[in-house]
């Protein structure tokens, strides 16, 4: 289920995402148009009025929205930050995290040019990509929680996206014959996701499940990630490759 927020205040609201990776051009286009729609990804996110901007500096692809509204932004600019490096050619992307985010304060974003690049595939036909997360309170992964199962909302989140990839960055849909994900919980979160295509390789889309599974148990338990000040200091996805 979706937890009601409909008798929240509508508040201002601000996040900073980023994550580092080696690419050329940063698509900074889809980092934006990610993050605007990212409720129609992430399952148990609540549609927002996001405005978003993006930029790179220093082998990092930064990420921010800002709204007025019931719930905060954070996941947003993650998804975004996570899209923008896959539609860049990454494969390899490391700390993925919240930099910052903001309540009750009104916050301009920062102007950037916008770079749009085209995908570019290469590999077979099988694809694998393995992401694993630190966090503060592994258990709460382990059972239900007010939205439901961690483990289960992601495995099934990864399994619809990993056909939507398209959506978001252009270029040809694989046909997507065959997909596996495993996700194990011990002294982090770890995810291996498996896909088989009959006509392009899914190497983006493996990456793009795998992160999705991630960025969807983060959802989940942030309740139980933040600290007093409803910061995640504790909380970032190490690693997302391809394998």
């Amino acid at each position: 289920m979706i937890v009601d927020v409909s008798k929240k205040p509508d508040v201002y609201r601000y996040a900073r995402a980023s994550a580092s990776a080696s690419v050329q051009i940063c698509n900074t286009a889809a980092a934006v148009r990610a993050a605007v729609v990212a409720s129609r990804y992430l399952p148990f996110l609540h549609p927002l009025p996001l405005t978003a901007s993006a930029w790179c500096r220093d082998g990092r692809l930064y990420v921010e929205g800002f709204t007025e509204w019931q719930t905060g932004v954070e996941m947003d600019v993650l998804f975004g930050a996570l899209v923008g490096l896959i539609g860049s050619g990454a494969v390899k992307i490391e700390d993925l995290a919240v930099e910052i985010k903001l309540k009750n304060l009104a916050q301009a974003l920062s102007e950037a040019a916008l770079t749009e690049t085209a995908l570019v595939r290469e590999g077979g036909l099988t694809a694998s990509a393995y992401g694993v997360m630190k966090m503060k309170n592994y258990n709460v992964v382990k059972g239900p929680v007010e939205k439901g199962h961690p483990i289960y909302a992601a495995q099934t989140a990864a399994a619809l996206n990993a056909k939507r990839l398209c959506e978001l960055i252009g270029g040809p849909c694989p046909s997507i014959q065959y997909l596996k994900i495993d996700i194990d919980v011990r002294e982090s979160v770890e995810v291996s996701v498996s896909i088989k295509a009959r006509d392009f390789t899914p190497a983006p889309e493996a990456l793009f499940a795998t992160g999705v599974a991630l960025l969807t148990i983060w959802d989940m338990a942030k309740k139980y990630e933040k600290d007093d000040s409803g910061q995640y200091p504790n909380t970032h996805i190490k690693l997302l490759r391809l394998e």
